[in-house]
């Protein structure tokens, strides 16, 4: 695990409140796989400039879910304590539910490097626990690749490279050259790394449920428009079980 996540208590301390909160959770009811077709997750993939990160945050709020980054994420994957701790959280069926679902996944991964190999396989257990636990939010790492797609909701957030670039230059105080050379990397490792793990393209929207551009839209707007959607996939879904 890298030595930046350890050195910052900000993503320690919410990582070590969250799992109190899962032990809690556990001791008055176990965790079980879910019966019904609530959304227990929103997973969202977004393009770096697209602001999919505040989508994310803002979305947190107005549901009062809890939050999962980029930093959490690697967290609990990566440091192995506290990845066997999150595993914990679940009980027997939903540890065993979860192997036979990465499975498929890993099959064909003789041939890629073995630490990467390894912290894909400890994030997409993390995932997997997260997911079943619900009222997640989760940016990044291909969350909504991985988790089981009927029990949650996929957004993809984007915008314009131009729009992009200009933002990252403006966050970060750097010259737009520079934004687009590390808007341009960006973009290809995130290509890349779904290919390469997941054999599936970033780009294509039939893996997502939703693709907002906020190049059009404010990351409030979008959030709020996520919001309504889950409410009406939801519904959707129960109509489709009384049926």
């Amino acid at each position: 695990m890298s030595g930046k996540l350890y050195q910052n208590p900000a993503v320690s301390g919410i990582v070590e409140h969250q799992m109190r909160m899962w032990e809690i959770a556990k001791e008055n009811e176990p965790v079980r796989l879910s019966e019904g077709l609530e959304i227990q997750y929103i997973a969202i993939s977004r393009e770096l400039g697209s602001g999919g990160e505040e989508v994310g945050r803002i979305l947190a709020d107005l549901m009062e879910w809890k939050l999962y980054d980029k930093d959490i994420l690697n967290y609990l994957a990566e440091d192995m304590n506290v990845h066997k701790s999150v595993i914990e959280c679940v009980d027997e069926r939903t540890t065993s539910w979860i192997e036979d679902w990465i499975a498929p996944i890993f099959k064909n991964s003789a041939s890629r490097h073995v630490d990467q190999m390894s912290y894909f396989r400890h994030l997409t257990r993390v995932l997997l626990v997260i997911g079943k636990l619900g009222h997640a939010i989760i940016i990044g790492r291909a969350a909504g690749l991985v988790l089981p797609r009927e029990q949650g909701l996929r957004v993809r957030i984007t915008a314009p490279f131009e729009i992009r670039c200009r933002r990252i230059a403006a966050q970060e105080n750097i010259p737009l050259k520079k934004a687009e050379s590390i808007v341009r990397k960006a973009d290809k490792e995130q290509v890349e790394f779904v290919k390469n793990y997941l054999g599936k393209d970033i780009h294509d929207p039939g893996y997502f449920d939703l693709v907002f551009n906020t190049g059009k839209l404010t990351p409030h707007a979008a959030a709020k428009l996520i919001w309504r959607a889950m409410d009406q996939r939801q519904l959707m879904q129960q109509k489709q079980m009384e049926a």
